[in-house]
């Protein structure tokens, strides 16, 4: 029964056919420059994730794979994650972050989509010291 168990992803694994992955918007403070803005994003990244693509002048990163589903104490090897974050315009005054995870399912290779509490938790960490707080 443990072995079926295992063969299905988590509920929070929403399976995309298109790009993996959903992007959602945080409108950066007025008052982070460029240098404060990059520099807050890596460190919050860098908390949870090891970084595999960093381009400061683009304003993209994105993380290394990380297997994240954990069932019974034991990390499942079948499920992997990784968050991807751009600036957005000239002066970056936005930020898109998204996750992608895959799912390896034993008939069909890799299943390709992103996980919903794995993007709410970056985008809180990262939303959280460079939103624009609305008041």
């Amino acid at each position: 029964m443990l072995v079926a168990c295992a063969l299905k992803p988590p509920g929070t694994f929403i399976k995309s056919f298109d790009e993996s992955g959903i992007w959602k918007t945080i409108e950066v403070r007025e008052n982070l420059d460029r240098d404060e803005l990059w520099r807050l994003m890596v460190d919050t990244l860098t908390q949870k994730y090891d970084l595999e693509v960093v381009q400061k002048d683009s304003g993209y990163i994105r993380t290394s794979w990380k297997h994240t589903y954990v069932r019974n104490g034991a990390v499942i090897q079948n499920y992997r994650s990784r968050i991807v974050v751009k600036t957005v315009g000239e002066d970056w005054g936005k930020v898109q972050i998204k996750c992608e995870s895959n799912w390896l399912d034993n008939r069909q290779g890799w299943l390709l989509g992103y996980d919903t509490r794995l993007l709410a938790d970056a985008f809180s960490d990262i939303q959280g010291k460079i939103g624009r707080v609305v008041r």
